[in-house]
């Protein structure tokens, strides 16, 4: 029997990291077997790596569809590499991003979602899709707080963020698989409680 596939979403600053690590933590506890990863990869020698540090970075440089071809190649290898042999193990995969990021960033920056959808439909769906929401000025915030001062970058990009988050809340509508949205606002402890509970779900299917 394969593992359960998790991927934990959300806005910039709204959490992914920490639910991912905190979702670990717990299945660790519980004796589980997993592997954590995360999109983009950033081992050595990995197509995530390149995009983190050349083509978003430079993303004035390069079109949406060039930036969200290389996501793709990157989730494809990833897959191959490390998700499905893991799930065929009957291990727990927890991943902090997925095409989901895809399906709202690209489109956001003007590559066409249906082609965006098209480029990722090899890409093995996950059994629950987590999404941390929190509203775009507490994603300011935190970012702010996070990269310690204020930012004028940061808060030129609050309507980009206000995007970003309605695309996230509207993605069930054009997907058909679970997506979860949890509250992000409250406490980590809080919002970790929310996505163990929907975990649990997932697992005793």
């Amino acid at each position: 029997m394969e593992g359960d596939f998790i991927v934990i979403e959300g806005i910039d600053g709204s959490g992914t990291t920490t639910q991912t690590k905190l979702l670990c933590e717990w299945l660790d506890k519980k004796g589980k077997e997993y592997v954590r990863t995360q999109e983009p990869v950033k081992e050595e020698l990995h197509i995530g790596k390149v995009i983190k540090e050349h083509l978003v970075q430079d993303d004035d440089d390069h079109s949406p569809e060039s930036i969200a071809l290389a996501f793709a190649a990157d989730r494809l290898i990833h897959l191959e590499d490390r998700i499905i042999p893991a799930l065929k193990e009957g291990k727990t995969v927890v991943s902090d991003r997925y095409y989901h990021s895809s399906m709202v960033y690209q489109p956001e920056h003007g590559a066409d979602l249906s082609w965006v959808k098209e480029i990722n439909k090899h890409a093995r769906k996950p059994d629950a899709t987590i999404i941390v929401d929190v509203p775009a000025e507490e994603s300011m915030k935190r970012q702010q707080k996070r990269d310690g001062g204020e930012s004028s970058v940061i808060f030129e990009n609050l309507d980009f963020q206000k995007n970003i988050r309605e695309r996230y809340i509207k993605l069930e509508e054009g997907l058909e698989e679970d997506i979860y949205i949890v509250d992000g606002v409250r406490s980590k402890q809080e919002v970790h409680e929310d996505v163990v509970e929907i975990v649990r779900e997932v697992m005793e299917k």
